[in-house]
């Protein structure tokens, strides 16, 4: 089920699938600065703090933005967002992790331990099959 956050920027609020992990990571890299290698298998490794996607904005096809869930050094689970700056306006990212996290957990009962291991699984699995 789509949502527009906004109506008169076209924005689409959309749940992540598969196949949108390839274009998640590399927005992930590209936002955190990493730079990844075309010529060689050796690629910049994910961590923890990539965390697990779960919503994306999207404009057009072009995923602009991600949702995810991660820890926090006391344990605590924290939604963040990562949002491409050319695209970024106002409290955009604010209320994009407000919406993603009030739908989340509309659907879902927090379970720490199944959220964090979902996270190790999620991580171990892309660094594996890139």
């Amino acid at each position: 089920m789509t949502t527009t956050i906004k109506e008169e920027t076209a924005l689409k609020f959309e749940p992540v699938h598969l196949s949108d992990l390839t274009k998640i990571t590399d927005l992930y890299f590209k936002q955190s600065g990493i730079e990844k290698k075309i010529e060689n298998f050796d690629q910049p490794k994910l961590t923890e703090e990539f965390g697990f996607p779960i919503f994306k904005l999207v404009e057009g096809d072009l995923i602009i933005g991600y949702s995810y869930f991660t820890f926090n050094s006391s344990e605590e689970i924290v939604f963040k967002a990562v949002i491409n700056p050319e695209y970024s306006f106002g409290d955009l990212k604010n209320r994009f992790i407000n919406q993603s996290k009030q739908k989340y957990l509309s659907k879902k009962i927090l379970d720490h331990e199944g959220m964090k291991s979902s996270i190790i699984r999620m991580v171990d699995w892309l660094n594996w099959s890139r």
